[in-house]
């Protein structure tokens, strides 16, 4: 996937971006996600709290919603319960978002069901806050985000 920004105005332009990937999962419960380990994060759930990842995989026992910083890292979700290996790279992006919503959330929401939460996990190629873009006039940007996955045996 590829998001395209031309500027064609005569001012520079700052903007956001954000690519959803949204991945069934077995359980989430069950699944880590590599590739983050010692990064610096924005904590949404803990009032935008700054905190570090430290040495181990993302796990998930709660509401999560994280904004990983000045990262370009490829990230690697094991989902033993769904059979596979999710892996998404990407270029053009310097922050990473990772997000279930768990059962209140869950609840709290109209469009996304009770029960839906075990069975799935975002992992959104970013440039958001400190790291939003800017494009000089007659310049552009191109975000991108390539998704794989590899069954596991």
């Amino acid at each position: 996937m590829a998001l395209e920004v031309q500027n064609t105005g005569s001012e520079p332009l700052t903007f956001e971006e954000a690519l959803h990937t949204y991945f069934a999962v077995g359980d989430v419960r069950r699944v880590s996600v590599e590739g983050l380990e010692a990064t610096d994060y924005l904590d949404k759930v803990g009032g935008l709290t700054k905190r570090n990842q430290g040495p181990n995989a993302v796990t998930f026992t709660g509401e999560t919603d994280r904004i990983y910083l000045n990262t370009r890292a490829t990230c690697v979700a094991h989902d033993p319960a769904g059979g596979r290996n999710i892996s998404v790279a990407k270029d053009g992006s310097n922050a990473t978002v990772v997000w279930n919503p768990w059962i209140a959330k869950a609840k709290a929401m109209p469009d996304f069901g009770d029960d839906e939460w075990p069975g799935m996990l975002c992992i959104e190629t970013v440039n958001v806050g400190d790291f939003a873009v800017t494009v000089q006039p007659g310049q552009g940007h191109t975000m991108t985000a390539v998704v794989s996955g590899k069954t596991l045996a």
